[in-house]
């Protein structure tokens, strides 16, 4: 009766003792990063509205790349679309909309990344300073809510495939309003003496240990080197 019972406890405590670590690797596989713009796109503070909020993470497999954006709505009119289903749309940034970029340094390949709060999206691979390679790539997944009438998140996955070999740098941006009142702001600004705003200045980027994010490999993503 003793042994049996000193059995059961032993197989009870191993059971635990692997499901612990099961949700350990979990949450390491999930290591998330977060960012905060809180500075206009000349590095002057801004002060009227709740920051951006951005979290990087990864599925367990590291093979995709988890973004979640918390932002405030200011409600700019929607991109004119001929389709019911928002996805991706062209000059994106015309309108209400947060920008992500991931740079290899070492080769200057970057991916831009736009999402709207109405759904659509814009993805741009880029082999240098606004030299781009492809554009109006899908993504397998990015959906938005509204937890009030002034703040929307969205939700997107990217694949391994658009991402270039070795990103080591980053930059975000938000951008909304209309005409004289177009707000630029910047994780990462530009100096108090830049004349313009311009979100292609790579060398504001700073330094992203993405490694810990996705397996990236020597190469750049399939979406780098296929013809689609």
């Amino acid at each position: 009766m003793i042994k049996r019972r000193l059995t059961n406890i032993l197989i009870c405590t191993c059971l635990i003792i692997f499901i612990l670590h099961l949700i350990n690797k979990s949450r390491t596989n999930r290591m998330a990063m977060k960012f905060s713009i809180e500075n206009l796109w000349n590095s002057s503070p801004m002060t009227n509205h709740r920051p951006v909020q951005i979290t990087l993470s990864s599925t367990n497999d590291k093979d995709h790349l988890l973004i979640e954006i918390d932002a405030p709505f200011f409600n700019d009119p929607a991109p004119k679309s001929s389709s019911s289903s928002p996805g991706p749309y062209p000059e994106l940034w015309n309108y209400e909309v947060v920008e992500l970029f991931f740079l290899a340094s070492s080769t200057n390949h970057y991916l831009e990344l736009e999402f709207s709060p109405h759904g659509h999206y814009l993805v741009l691979l880029l082999t240098d300073r606004r030299k781009i390679l492809k554009q109006m790539l899908s993504l397998p997944y990015y959906e938005v809510e509204y937890p009030s009438l002034d703040r929307w998140i969205g939700r997107a996955h990217i694949p391994r495939s658009l991402f270039p070999a070795h990103v080591d740098r980053f930059n975000a941006y938000a951008i909304h309003g209309q005409d004289d009142k177009r707000t630029y702001e910047s994780l990462y600004p530009a100096t108090i003496d830049s004349d313009k705003p311009d979100f292609h200045r790579l060398e504001f980027f700073q330094t992203l240990e993405f490694d810990s994010l996705l397996n990236l490999g020597e190469n750049d993503g399939d979406d780098w080197n296929n013809n689609n």
